[in-house]
């Protein structure tokens, strides 16, 4: 998707730095791989359960430090998902009377979800734009977008001010206070084409 730069928006500074997540995913695939391999010999099959938790921590962790990069990435329906899913093998591992296959499966899913948003979140995927703001100026959505957005909060906040979702799109607004003032951000997590002219009633 590409932002159409307009006066007053600037293209986010924020760069991905994805050489966590990508470590503890490798890392992942050694735990994941390991079960395997006890399985079906039938040796230390007391031990897959743990090597399945070391999976799940390693997935979640690697999750959570790609949606730090992206705070967009709290509305995406795979982190959601992924959250289920961690939960489920986690306690699936752990119960004797299921197969270790099914948590398994599970952990290999989790990593297939997992590398996907990683992926796009390193190919910077969407848009990421901020705009100088006045903290004391509420915010408002223009008439033209305000069926796309939602106001969660109009007073200048780091936390979540304004989400969008859409079929295919989801975005987010906040603001951050750094020593040049206040910005407000806007984070677009989508493949379409994403319009900012006009978005805010203080550019009319």
């Amino acid at each position: 998707m590409v932002g159409l730069f307009v006066d007053g928006w600037f293209p986010s500074e924020e760069n991905p730095v994805m050489i966590i997540p990508l470590f503890t995913m490798a890392w992942s695939l050694f735990t994941l791989v390991c079960p395997i391999l006890l399985i079906i010999s039938g040796k230390y099959t007391e031990v897959v359960p743990w090597f399945l938790l070391a999976s799940i921590l390693l997935l979640g962790f690697a999750l959570f430090s790609t949606m730090s990069q992206r705070r967009v990435l709290i509305l995406h329906r795979g982190v959601h998902i992924s959250g289920l899913l961690m939960s489920s093998a986690l306690i699936l591992a752990f119960i004797e009377s299921v197969s270790a296959w099914v948590p398994l499966v599970i952990g290999w899913i989790q990593f297939g979800i997992t590398y996907h948003i990683a992926n796009r979140t390193s190919a910077g995927f969407g848009v990421q734009f901020r705009h100088q703001w006045n903290p004391k100026t509420p915010l408002e959505i223009s008439p033209i977008q305000k069926n796309q957005w939602h106001l969660l909060n109009t007073r200048a906040s780091n936390g979540l001010m304004a989400i969008s979702r859409k079929k295919g799109r989801i975005g987010v607004m906040y603001c951050t206070f750094e020593e040049d003032g206040c910005w407000l951000h806007l984070d677009v997590f989508s493949k379409e084409f994403f319009d900012l002219n006009g978005i805010l009633i203080e550019e009319e």
